[in-house]
C-alpha cells in the first residue's frame, strides 16, 4: 500500500491531539513531521503539547516535531486585533487566557493530560523544514494539513515559492459560512491569522476547507467517547479524556453541545477527509477569500455564491456538511488496529 504524504501543521490543544494521535496510527499515512504554530496556546506550548502525543503514541523514533511562529503575520500590529483582548463587540475565545469572559471554559488547557515529553522538539524552525522537506519532494508528492493558524505556511510559501508545485494538496480546518466562533463572523484559526489563509488561498494549489459547518456535524458524545476509552490503549484513553473535556467546556457555551453531553473535535475530521474522502458531504467548489480589511469581518471566510456569466474563478473546495457515523467509526477502526498491532 502506498502510503500518503503528509505534515501535520498545529497549534495543539484538545482538538488539535486527537488529530495528530489519527495520523500518526492510521497506517495510510506517512507522517512526515509535525510543525507547531501559535493559536490555542502559545507556541511553546503547542510544541510541547506536540511531543507529549508523539510519546503517547510511542512514535518518538519515528516523528519529529518542528517548532514555528510565534506571532501572526500581520493582525499583531493592530492594537485591536486577535491577540489583544479588547476589541468593541469582541471576547477573547482564549480559555487560558486571563480576563477573559471565557476563562473558566476549559476546551482547551496549558498542558495536555500527559507527562511532561522527554524528547525535544527539532532544532531548526518549522518554517525551514517545510521549505527543505518540500523543495526536496517530487511535484505534487506532499500533502500539508495545517488544522490551527496558517502562519507557517504562508510565511513558507513567501520564502520560497518554489515550494509551491510540490504540494498534492493543502487540507485545511478553518473557516465557517453559517458557523463561526470567534467572532460574529469568524472562525478561529483563520481570525488568528486571516492575512495567512489568504496568501494561502491564492497559492494556486489544491485546498480543501473543512469549516465550522462540516466539524459541527461529526461532534462525538461522551457516551460514545468511552467505547473508545474501552480500547484500552494510551492514545484511546486520550482522546477519550479530551472528549469528556470539551464536552465540559462546550456544555458552557453551546446549548446545543449541552444536550448533546458531546463537543465537536474539528481537527481531526480534516484528517479522516484525506482516506475517507465521503466524510465530507456537500463539498462545492468555489471562490472564498478572507476578510483582511480590519473592521468588524476580520477573518470572515466570504464565498462568492452570484450566479454570473462570467463567474469569479474558483479556488478552493469548500465542505458544508458532513458524516458523523462514518468519522466516529474511522476513529474506532483505526484504534482499534493499533491495539491488534500492539498485541494487546
Amino acid at each position: 500500500m502506498e502510503k500518503r504524504k503528509i505534515i501535520m501543521d498545529v497549534d495543539t490543544g484538545s482538538d488539535d491531539a486527537m488529530a495528530l494521535v489519527m495520523a500518526m496510527l492510521d497506517e495510510r499515512f506517512d507522517l512526515l513531521g509535525i510543525t507547531a504554530v501559535n493559536g490555542n496556546v502559545e507556541v511553546k506550548l503547542t510544541t510541547m503539547n506536540s511531543l507529549r502525543v508523539v510519546e503517547c503514541c510511542d512514535k518518538q523514533d519515528e516523528v519529529k516535531v518542528y517548532k514555528g511562529c510565534d506571532l501572526p503575520i500581520a493582525s499583531t500590529l493592530m492594537p485591536w486585533g486577535p491577540q489583544a483582548t479588547q476589541m468593541p463587540g469582541f471576547t477573547n475565545p482564549l480559555p487560558h487566557r486571563e480576563g477573559t469572559r471565557e476563562q473558566s471554559i476549559q476546551v482547551h488547557t496549558d498542558h495536555l493530560p500527559l507527562p511532561v515529553p522527554k524528547i525535544k522538539e527539532e532544532p531548526e524552525s518549522a518554517v525551514v523544514f517545510l521549505i527543505k522537506t518540500l523543495l526536496a519532494a517530487e511535484d505534487g508528492e506532499i500533502t500539508l494539513v495545517p488544522v490551527g493558524p496558517l502562519t507557517n505556511i504562508a510565511i513558507a510559501m513567501r520564502a520560497d515559492p518554489r515550494i509551491i508545485p510540490k504540494i498534492k494538496e493543502i487540507m485545511i480546518m478553518g473557516g465557517g459560512h453559517d458557523v463561526n466562533n470567534s467572532s460574529p463572523a469568524a472562525e478561529f484559526n483563520i481570525w488568528v491569522d486571516p492575512e495567512a489563509l489568504e496568501i494561502v488561498l491564492q497559492s494556486g494549489c489544491k485546498i480543501t476547507l473543512v469549516p465550522l459547518d462540516a466539524t459541527h456535524k461529526c461532534f462525538m458524545t461522551v457516551e460514545e467517547s468511552e467505547r473508545i476509552r474501552a480500547i484500552g490503549t494510551k492514545p484511546a484513553i486520550l482522546i477519550a479524556d479530551l472528549v469528556k473535556q470539551r464536552a465540559t467546556g462546550y456544555a458552557q457555551m453551546d446549548a446545543e453541545m449541552k444536550a448533546l453531553n458531546g463537543a465537536p473535535l474539528h481537527d481531526a475530521l480534516a484528517v479522516c477527509a484525506l482516506v475517507i474522502p465521503e466524510v465530507l458531504k456537500n463539498v462545492v467548489h468555489v471562490n472564498c477569500h478572507v476578510d483582511i480589511s480590519k473592521g468588524i469581518a476580520y477573518g470572515q471566510t466570504i464565498i462568492d455564491q452570484r450566479i454570473r456569466v462570467n463567474p469569479t474563478p474558483k479556488n478552493c473546495y469548500f465542505a458544508f456538511d458532513a458524516d458523523k457515523d462514518i468519522f466516529v467509526k474511522w476513529m474506532i477502526d483505526v484504534l482499534e488496529k493499533d491495539k491488534a498491532k500492539r498485541g494487546l
